[in-house]
């Protein structure tokens, strides 16, 4: 996220320094026409430079993320105002290149101001503009004042058709902005729907290993345990063989709702092929993992299915692991499904944790 506010800082000074390029280049067309005095435009021109590098140099040093976008614009714009009064100063009796420089100037605003803030600062333009002119006539420019006024007036209905434009800029920018939020809204809703298991609604297998695999790079990074259970749903076959396969999808989800139930909302469910399923619990280690492990055996055994074998409920068996460091999820993975076996020999119904020799753990209930 700092990333992209830093990029879109840059991307707004390198707008700024854009349009101070035009302004410039406005000045060397007017030099060019006879319209201005070059010595008047180089002097400008160079003021423009300062003003550019100091932007830029603001937003690459990390000093304009202490301000708001709209702050560093309206500050950039009050430079540039101040500069083209003291330009429309020395330019005496031929200003006519600077109306369009301040409209230039405006256009900037118009990108990224709301219309209030606009409204101040061709306030502001107007006055420091009709004070340089009527400085100008004040010591003895060939400048009258009707000229003075038509060129206020001008700015004014220019200034106001622009506030008036920056409304409706700022409205389309708004519904952009929605749509594009509606946008990636529905990729994210797209991109989920494509990493879930189409019968259970949880992760199907490739969507789990790539969430347990940054799960335990940030294990490994942050210190933190973390722990996997594998799942295996009892006597599926039996009930597919029973009752049809339309019984044993039911099976499947009741499994699946139930389970997730269970679990927290940082655990992740994910079906890691046929009637096996995977648990991974961040910042659990065995202990936790085991206890978490048999409230969601409590919870599946609590659902009822057609009877099989003598059996009216659900049950499922688990194998526990918490990983290791340096241990990749193989071997992760490996752990819990020895857990799993061990404990598949064992009756099924149960949750088992081998310890480093092979042994079932004796955990206590909290």
């Amino acid at each position: 996220m700092e990333k992209k506010t830093a990029g879109a800082r840059r991307r707004s000074a390198l707008l700024a320094l854009a349009a101070l390029g035009v302004a410039a280049l406005c000045l060397a067309l007017g030099a060019g026409l006879g319209l201005a005095a070059p010595a008047v435009a180089i002097d400008v021109c160079l003021a423009l430079a300062l003003l550019g590098a100091l932007a830029y140099a603001a937003a690459e040093s990390g000093l304009a993320a202490r301000y708001s976008s709209a702050t560093l614009v309206a500050a950039q714009l009050t430079g540039a105002f101040l500069v083209l009064a003291w330009l429309s100063y020395r330019a005496g009796d031929t200003p006519l290149p600077i109306a369009l420089l301040y409209l230039v100037a405006m256009c900037y605003g118009v990108l990224h101001l709301e219309r209030k803030a606009l409204a101040v600062l061709a306030i502001f333009a107007l006055v420091t503009h009709g004070t340089a002119l009527f400085m100008l006539i004040d010591h003895g420019g060939r400048l009258g004042l009707p000229t003075a006024g038509l060129q206020l007036a001008a700015l004014l209905l220019a200034f106001a058709w622009l506030i008036y434009a920056g409304g409706a800029v700022l409205r389309l920018r708004a519904r952009l902005a929605a749509a594009r939020s509606r946008l990636h809204d529905f990729e994210r809703e797209a991109n989920e729907r494509a990493g879930r298991d189409a019968l259970t609604g949880v992760y199907h297998q490739q969507h789990l290993m790539d969430v347990l695999e940054r799960e335990i790079a940030r294990a490994e990074r942050i210190g933190k345990p973390l722990s996997v259970a594998r799942v295996d749903l009892d006597w599926l076959a039996l009930l597919n063989e029973a009752h049809g396969q339309i019984a044993g999808d039911v099976a499947l989800r009741r499994f699946t709702a139930a389970a997730t139930e269970a679990l927290r909302d940082v655990d992740v469910l994910g079906r890691y092929g046929g009637k096996e399923f995977i648990a991974i619990m961040p910042d659990t280690d065995v202990k936790g993992a085991v206890i978490a492990a048999e409230r969601l055996r409590a919870a599946v055994a609590r659902e009822p299915i057609p009877e099989v074998g003598g059996r009216r409920h659900l049950s499922c068996t688990l194998g526990v692991a918490e990983h290791r460091k340096g241990e990749n999820t193989r071997l992760f993975i490996g752990r819990a499904e020895a857990g799993l076996n061990y404990a598949k020999a064992a009756g099924r119904d149960r949750v088992v944790a081998l310890d480093a020799g092979g042994k079932p753990l004796l955990i206590e209930a909290a």
